[in-house]
This record gives C-alpha cells, sequence and structure tokens, in this order.
C-alpha cells in the first residue's frame, strides 16, 4: 500500500539527474564556497545559487509533466544543463577563487579565466547534447564547416583574442601598471582590466580609453611601473649666458633637495644642453617612484627651481620679441633702493643682537643683507648642519621642529614653535658658527633677510667691542627662550644677564670671528 504522495515524490526523485546526488552535491559546493571565499568575493556565490534554485523548479515541472511529452523532455534537458552548469561554476570558483587565489603570487588574468571558464560552460553543453542522442562526431563535422565561415567573419575579434592571449603570457603589462600605447605623450593610462576583446585603461583625467588586443600587440609600449616603480623625469631651464654652469647646477640641485615626490637616490642632476639665442639651456632630471604623482611633482619641481634661482640671483631667460626704449629714472630708481633699504633696517632693528649696533653699523648691515625666496613646505636650515647665517621672517610662515636623529628630517619630528614676520631664527649659528639646533621648514610661500657673516665680520673687525654688547644680548635671548621653554616656575630666568653665559658666548664670537686679543 503506498503512502499519499508517494508517487509525486517518486516521479520528483527520478526527475532529478544522478538519483539526487547532483543537487546535493551542488548544495554543499555553496556552503563551502560561502565558508571559504573572502567577504569582498561572496557575490561569485550568487549564480550557483540561482542555477541550483533554476534547477530544482524545473525537476519539479518535469515531474508532474506528461511523461514521454515533448514538455517534459525538454525540462528535463534544461535541468540537466542547469545542475551541470551550476556544478561546474560553483566548482570554477571554489578551485580558483577559494583554494587558488591564496597561493598564486598574483591573481589568474582575467582572460584565462574566462577562457577556462567557457571551456566547462562548453563541457556542460556537450553532455547535455550527449544525453539527448545527437550524435557529437557530426556536430563536431558540421560546426568545423560554421567555424571556418564565423572565423572568416570574425577575424578581427578572434585576432584580438589571441593578441590577448600574447599579451598574458608575455606579461609586458598586468593591472595596475601604468604605460604609454602610443608616440602621443598624452595617451598614458593605468590598466584596470585586460579581457579577451580589449584592454581598459584610465587616464589621469579620468577617462577609460577600451583598447584592442590587436593593435595594442603590435604598439611599443612603455611600461612606468616595471621592472622597478622608479622612472625619470626631465623639464629644460633657461638662464643667461653670463652665469656659469657650476653656479646653476649647484642652485638648481640645491633647490630640488627633499621636495616631495623627487627621489634622493639617484639623485637630481643637472645637464648644460645647448647655448641658444637667449642663453644657456639645462636639462633638470630626477627621479620619481609614484607615476600617478608625476604631474603634481613636476610642477613642485619647477616651483622649486624658480625659488632656488631667484634666491640665487639667477633670472630665467626668455625671449625677447620687443625693444621698448625709456629714459632712465635716477630719482625713482634712488627711492625704490632707499625704500628697500629701510625695509632691511626696519626688520634688522627687531632683532635684539642688531640693535646691540650703533646706527651707521646697523645700516652697514643693511646694506650686506640679502632677501631670499622660499617655496611653500621647502627646508630653510637642517639640524646638526654647519651654518653662519641669520634668518629674519619678512612675509610667510615658519615651523621650527626638533628631531631625536638629525639624519633623518623627515621621520618623526616634534614641533616647538611656528614663526611669522618679524621673527627671527639662527642667531647662535651667525655669531659662533654653533651647528644649527633645530630643522626649519616653511609653511607657505616665504620671504626671508638673510644676515651672513660675511656682513657682520667687516662690522666688528672695525669695532672688536661690539662684539661684548653682542654677546649681552644674546646671552639674554636665550635666557628668554630658555625660560619660555621650561615647565615648571622655578626653571623661570631671574632679571638680569647671565655673566657667565655672556663671557662664554664672548669667548666663542672672537674665536669664530677671529677676533682672540683685540678689544
Amino acid at each position: 500500500m503506498m503512502w499519499p504522495g508517494e508517487a509525486t515524490f517518486s516521479r520528483l526523485h527520478g526527475a532529478l539527474p544522478f538519483g539526487g546526488i547532483g543537487p546535493l552535491v551542488a548544495l554543499v559546493m555553496i556552503v563551502a564556497l560561502r565558508l571559504t571565499l573572502p567577504y569582498s568575493r561572496l557575490h561569485l556565490i550568487r549564480w550557483p545559487f540561482r542555477l541550483l534554485v533554476a534547477h530544482l523548479l524545473l525537476a519539479v515541472l518535469t515531474s508532474v509533466a506528461t511523461p514521454d511529452s515533448g514538455f517534459q523532455r525538454f525540462t528535463e534537458l534544461g535541468a540537466l544543463l542547469l545542475i551541470l552548469v551550476c556544478l561546474g561554476r560553483g566548482g570554477f570558483v571554489l578551485v580558483i577563487d577559494s583554494l587558488l587565489s591564496s597561493r598564486l603570487a598574483r591573481p589568474i588574468p582575467k582572460i584565462f579565466r574566462d577562457i577556462l571558464e567557457g571551456l566547462v560552460y562548453v563541457a556542460a553543453v556537450l553532455a547535455v547534447l550527449r544525453h539527448a542522442g545527437a550524435e557529437l562526431d557530426a556536430l563536431l563535422t558540421t560546426s568545423a564547416l560554421l567555424t571556418a565561415v564565423v572565423g572568416l567573419s570574425l577575424q578581427d575579434t578572434l585576432g584580438n583574442l589571441f593578441a590577448g592571449l600574447s599579451i598574458q603570457a608575455q606579461n609586458p603589462f598586468e593591472v595596475g601598471d601604468w604605460i604609454q600605447y602610443n608616440e602621443d605623450p598624452s595617451m598614458v593610462g593605468r590598466v584596470v582590466e585586460i579581457n579577451w576583446r580589449a584592454t581598459r585603461v584610465i587616464t589621469l583625467d579620468k577617462v577609460e580609453i577600451v583598447i584592442p588586443n590587436g593593435p595594442l600587440a603590435k604598439a611599443p609600449i612603455r611600461n612606468f611601473t616595471k621592472p622597478t616603480p622608479v622612472s625619470r623625469r626631465a623639464f629644460d631651464v633657461v638662464v643667461p649666458r653670463e652665469v656659469s654652469p657650476h653656479r646653476v647646477r649647484a642652485a638648481i640641485e640645491s633647490g630640488l633637495h627633499e621636495t616631495d615626490g623627487i627621489l634622493s637616490e639617484p639623485p637630481p642632476d643637472v645637464l648644460t644642453r645647448e647655448f641658444t639665442e637667449v642663453g644657456m639651456r639645462y636639462r633638470v632630471r630626477y627621479f620619481i617612484d609614484d607615476f600617478r604623482e608625476r604631474e603634481r611633482t613636476d610642477g613642485l619641481a619647477r616651483e622649486r627651481v624658480w625659488y632656488a634661482l631667484r634666491r640665487a640671483g639667477i633670472e630665467i631667460a626668455v625671449p625677447v620679441r620687443d625693444v621698448a626704449m625709456h629714459p632712465d629714472d635716477d630719482n625713482q630708481r634712488k627711492r625704490e633702493a632707499r625704500e628697500a633699504l629701510a625695509q632691511r633696517l626696519q626688520a634688522l632693528q627687531r632683532v635684539d643682537i642688531c640693535r646691540a649696533l650703533p646706527e651707521g653699523q646697523q645700516q652697514q648691515l643693511a646694506e650686506a643683507a640679502e632677501i631670499r625666496p622660499y617655496a611653500p613646505g621647502e627646508l630653510i636650515i637642517r639640524q646638526g648642519d654647519e651654518g653662519d647665517e641669520l634668518f629674519i621672517v619678512l612675509r610667510g610662515h615658519v615651523v621650527i621642529t626638533v628631531e631625536e636623529d638629525r639624519h633623518t628630517p623627515r621621520g618623526d619630528s616634534t614641533e616647538i614653535a611656528r614663526l611669522g614676520p618679524g621673527s627671527f631664527f639662527g642667531e647662535m649659528s651667525l655669531m659662533t658658527g654653533a651647528p644649527r639646533a633645530a630643522n626649519v621648514r616653511t609653511l607657505d610661500d616665504t620671504e626671508l633677510l638673510v644676515v651672513g657673516k660675511t656682513a657682520l665680520a667687516p662690522i666688528l673687525d672695525s669695532s672688536p667691542e661690539l662684539a661684548e654688547r653682542i654677546s649681552e644680548s644674546l646671552a639674554a635671548r636665550q635666557e628668554q627662550l630658555d625660560s619660555a621653554s621650561s615647565k615648571t616656575a622655578a626653571a623661570k630666568v631671574k632679571p638680569g644677564v647671565d655673566g657667565e653665559r655672556s663671557g662664554q658666548l664672548l669667548v666663542k664670537i672672537r674665536e669664530f670671528f677671529s677676533l682672540t686679543g683685540r678689544q
């Protein structure tokens, strides 16, 4: 005696391929994928799951269809195809994305994935056709003729396919590389995908370019990411012929030192290229390791070169097309010179050690001082370096930092102060030649008034007694700094100047300026 629904269950069981083992294997495979795939790859389970559900629906339709009818035959073959594709797709993802992905040095190229997956689907279709009773030999013979016809009509597509395989085999570039695929320098981009037909590239303008694999395989390709991400950049600058090449090279190389994005090894260099009508042409060369930021780095390098040449008093030569003659205005030039001198003198009078000088010597020092421009983020002085210059901020702002390891000025640092217009730094190095006690870097476009030892030496040489007054001012300045940096009230400086410190500084000043034995 049969229990109710037994006949229906028997028909459903008979409609399932492989006696129901196929859906069970597919379900186990989906659960295994859910447990082993990383979170970012879980979307790969969707298609095997959908195929399994569709297979079960067709199996139900097969079980309720009229036996031996055309509809039953159709749903039976459809259910078989769906479960085979489900098993093939799930097995492919399990092997490639779950088991092999963690063991391979780099992911399998998409074009190879597509071909392997396509072969799996072809095998599933052939198995269904064989189950349906089709003669595969005759089918393959017919398909050979069809393949010849299709091949002639799809020459370009097939050419792109085999070109893509060639690209993957030779591996001239891979996803993530920056390449130039045309003589046009603007045709540069980052590879985001290599598929069976074309390669997709994203340019810096965020424009996607699809390049067929056929033309790409024949074109010369420049890879800026291999064998290493280091690549060289260059631009030209022209300066007047009167300026010596050694002076130009020294100025430019110092300007590029420690510029963001520019490598210190290999170091930047400057080559003398040619003589032109307007001056000497130099090629500025440097290396970068982040090709994506190349345009920003190029712009920053040009800015630093401009500032460096400006500080060195070197003009950038430009072609002159029109020459206009104007009478000299001596009064105008003299007035501008007086205003510039008054500005420098006013800045010097903010500095204690300069106020200690008589008015005549202040005027002499202002005439010898020079104004230097600096770019944002540029290192002015480095902790531990030798120096003999005092800096006064005329415009902009600087930040003062201290490093425990002075050989790594870009490492971990402690900010101790920020200075704006009217502030000054470097007085100890100017007067005693002491090594720099901190790093000083610009925060924005900055202009500094610089007083060097060569400007102060003639004044002290003619009036060596001024050294004592300067040492007292310098000692008072150091005590003020010590008091400001102290964290306890007990460490605050008492009124008056520390005579012992002043005497020690006086000895150092006389030694540094060769005033020993002179009063």
